[in-house]
């Protein structure tokens, strides 16, 4: 037996290590390696689960930027954060907005902006979204078109189908997507 090595496959004293011959007939030094191989990869394939299933941290969200900033203002809108809805809006509307509303917060302003906004969205909840996207590079605008399963004024859930989908415009300034309240 070499120096740290048991017959018995317990840790050996001298080294603190798991020892013993591989079954295959092996040296100890190779089936520890293996050993550490096979666990350190179970190790990894477990963390990778764990981050698809949601675990161990948010996974970044795929979808294009403009998708995410129209979700986001829509749910913003419907929950009445007014001040949250204010940092969705294009700044050059904003611009405008303010220099007619000179005393208005982020408040005021954005209950004012979320009427606009909501005038003609049918529903006051989402309940299972889908969406599509549409660019338009040359112009720095897009749209963002939602359809699906939402919440009625009523309370009941209501179907809005892809051909009657529910438009939300968007322009490009400051190198991110913006709600485009000159276009709804």
């Amino acid at each position: 037996m070499g120096k740290g090595h048991t017959s018995s496959g317990t840790p050996s004293a001298a080294t603190g290590a798991f020892s013993g011959r591989c079954r295959a007939g092996g040296r100890p030094g190779r089936c520890s390696r293996g050993r550490a191989s096979a666990v350190l990869m179970a190790v990894s394939c477990l963390a990778l689960l764990a981050t698809a299933a949601g675990c161990g941290g948010e996974v970044p969200d795929a979808r294009p930027r403009e998708v995410q900033v129209a979700e986001a203002a829509l749910q913003a809108a419907l929950a009445g954060e007014k001040a949250e809805f204010v940092g969705y809006v294009a700044p050059s509307f904003l611009e405008q907005a303010r220099a007619e509303m000179p005393d208005a917060g982020d408040e005021v302003l954005g209950g004012v902006l979320i009427a606009g906004f909501l005038e003609d969205i049918p529903f006051t909840g989402i309940v299972a979204p889908q969406y599509s996207y549409l660019g338009y590079a040359s112009t720095g605008k897009a749209a963002v078109y939602i359809w699906g399963r939402f919440t009625g004024a009523d309370g009941d859930e209501m179907v809005i189908e892809e051909a009657d989908a529910i438009r939300i415009p968007l322009v490009g300034e400051d190198g991110r997507p913006y709600l485009d309240l000159l276009d709804l």
